[in-house]
This record gives structure tokens, C-alpha cells and sequence, in this order.
């Protein structure tokens, strides 16, 4: 009877509907499109199946899963690439009844490459907008400023995607090296960005302490905070999020796989949730994890003892907490209670 129920329930999160709302296109490359990709350049002999290519994506910490972030990258040669990439990558997302994305893409990583950052935002607005009229899905984008680069860097890349504003681009993040590159420099970015009409989140506590979080908030003005997972250091963090019903961007099964999380049953989401604060979850770089974003929902239920109410809690603040405007957000939450009912 409990195994039965327990099917119940993994095939309800199969079949509900989601938003992802932390999710790198780069890392979210399907490895059947990462390995043509890999082919096409000819330099890696040895990767001749998806087999070859996972077992290549494996990693101890999180240095070495930059290390493979950036070997990965080498293989996105052209513009061309991204909108593939975003159909791929939407195609795979629609088959998990995802209805709405939020996707940071990261133009500045590959300007080494030749590539434009008006090049490949055009690549991927394209992409995506096939997708739609193919599968459905509807996904905006998230410029990631890449905070190693600095904000003299990350007030150029603004300037560069400010055309595409409400044309496919919705907000800016900053991703990157956590723990070396603080937030408080990118302040000045982050206000300009706000006056010109993007949203802001800010990637902070995934690797750095508590005070990361409290700099996201006060010093940038992040409307959302991409991971969080260390807020608990700092109950005044802890009851700042609360407070303000700043919404969480959290990643459970890539916490654990980078490790700076032990363990998915160690996670901090279920506290998070017990306290109050706006949880959601996502997949940040499936690709690299060999997951899904159905695979962080069955996580909830699995490892992290949350009800099916509690789960689809969880998905309707991943609704609410996206960008999209106030109308809009009212349909998909109303798309979200309709899809309940009937499963």
C-alpha cells in the first residue's frame, strides 16, 4: 500500500506542471546535441557515445566542475549553436510539462571565441521562439554578467542586450566565482540595470557564507537569490528573506553533486520551507548532473519528506516568483490550479 502510494506520487510530479527559474542554457545542453557538437570540432576521439560523454562529466568539488564547465564550452563554436542549443534544451524541458523558463545565458564567455553578445542573443531569441510554436513552452532570458569579469566588464554586456529588453531578454544575474568576486562592486550595474526596466536576481550562497546573500539584497537589490543555500548561518539573513518574501532559487541535486552541500537528504530546503520563506527548485545545469527538473521535485518527496501539497507549494511559488508581469502570472498560476485539478 505505501509503495503504491509512493507511485502515486512520483507519477503526479511526472505529470504536473513546473517553472524553471534557475537554469544555465550552457548547462543545459542535451548531451545528444553537446556530443554533435563534439564530433563536429573533431578533437575529443575519444568521446564517441552519450555513454563516453557522461562518463566524461564527472567531477569531485567544485573547482573541478568549473574546469569541466570550461572544456564543455570549447565545443559552442558558432552563434548558430545557441538557438539550437535553446530548442534542444526547451524541446526536453517541455516533455516535463514545463510551462514557463527563466534562462541565464552567459554572451561574455565566448567573446574569446569571436562571438558577439548581439550575435548570440538573436541565436537564442530565435531558438526559443521556435520552440514556443513547436512545443508550447515559453522561455525569457537572463543575461548572466559573469562577475569574474568585473563590473567595468558587466556595465558593457548591459549596454550590449538593452535592445533585447522585453524582446526575449527579461533581467540580469551574475554567476561566476562566488567566493573570490563579491557582489558589492556590481552595485552600480545593478542600479542602472534597474532604472533601465530589467530584473535583477543575483547568484549568492551557493559557495560563500551568509554575508554573500546580505550583499545580494542590500548592495544590488536582488529581487530573487539564485541558490541561498547558506543562509542559515545568518538568522538575520534567514529572517531578512522571510521579512521581504525575497524568493529563493534553489538547487538541490546540484548542491550535492558540486558538493558544496553533503547530501540531498542535508539540504536546507526543508527547514527554509518550515520557516517560511519563498522556496523554489530547479535544475541549474542538468546536463552536467545528469538530472532533471522533475528529478529535484521527486527529491521533496523522496529524500526531504514533502507532502504532495508541500511539493505543489513549492511549483506554485516557482509561479509566482518568476518575472513575468502581473497578468501573465495570473494565467500560468491559473494554468498551474487547472492541470492540478484534472490530475
Amino acid at each position: 500500500m505505501k509503495m503504491e502510494r509512493a507511485e502515486r506520487i512520483e507519477k503526479f510530479i511526472d505529470a504536473m506542471p513546473k517553472v524553471e527559474l534557475h537554469l544555465h542554457l550552457e548547462g543545459a545542453i542535451p548531451h545528444e546535441t553537446l556530443l554533435a557538437q563534439i564530433r563536429r570540432k573533431g578533437t575529443e576521439p575519444s568521446i564517441r557515445t552519450v555513454d563516453d560523454l557522461k562518463a566524461k562529466l564527472t567531477y569531485t568539488d567544485f573547482p573541478s566542475f568549473i574546469d569541466l564547465w570550461i572544456w564543455k564550452n570549447t565545443f559552442i563554436q558558432h552563434e548558430e549553436d545557441f538557438g539550437e542549443i535553446a530548442y534542444a534544451m526547451l524541446r526536453g524541458l517541455s516533455r516535463q510539462n514545463v510551462k514557463y523558463v527563466e534562462s541565464f545565458y552567459a554572451p561574455g564567455d565566448y567573446s574569446r571565441f569571436g562571438l558577439s553578445t548581439e550575435g548570440i542573443t538573436e541565436c537564442v531569441i530565435a531558438g526559443k521562439e521556435r520552440a514556443r510554436s513547436d512545443f508550447g513552452i515559453r522561455c525569457e532570458l537572463i543575461v548572466d554578467l559573469i562577475r569574474d569579469h568585473g563590473p567595468e566588464i558587466g556595465m558593457k554586456r548591459l549596454d550590449e542586450v538593452t535592445p533585447y529588453l522585453g524582446k526575449g531578454v527579461i533581467g540580469i544575474g551574475i554567476g561566476g566565482s562566488e567566493q573570490l568576486f563579491p557582489a558589492g562592486p556590481y552595485a552600480e550595474v545593478y542600479r542602472e540595470a534597474r532604472r533601465r526596466g530589467f530584473r535583477l536576481t543575483a547568484h549568492a550562497g551557493e559557495v560563500a557564507g551568509a554575508d554573500s546573500i546580505r550583499s545580494a539584497i542590500e548592495d544590488l537589490g536582488a529581487e530573487r537569490i539564485g541558490h541561498g543555500l547558506t543562509a542559515y548561518e545568518d538568522p538575520e539573513v534567514v529572517d531578512m528573506l522571510k521579512a521581504r518574501r525575497i524568493p529563493l532559487e534553489m538547487c538541490i541535486i546540484s548542491n550535492s553533486r558540486t558538493g558544496v552541500c553533503p547530501s540531498v537528504k542535508e539540504h536546507p530546503i526543508r527547514d527554509y520551507f518550515r520557516e517560511g520563506l519563498v522556496v523554489t527548485v530547479n535544475s541549474d545545469d542538468p546536463s552536467m548532473f545528469s538530472s532533471s527538473l522533475t528529478d529535484e521535485y521527486l527529491a521533496l518527496s523522496r529524500h526531504l519528506g514533502f507532502t504532495l501539497d508541500e511539493v505543489k507549494q513549492v511549483a506554485l511559488n516557482a509561479a509566482r516568483a518568476s518575472f513575468l508581469p502581473a497578468g501573465e502570472k495570473a494565467e500560468l498560476v491559473s494554468t498551474f490550479e487547472s492541470e492540478w485539478a484534472d490530475l
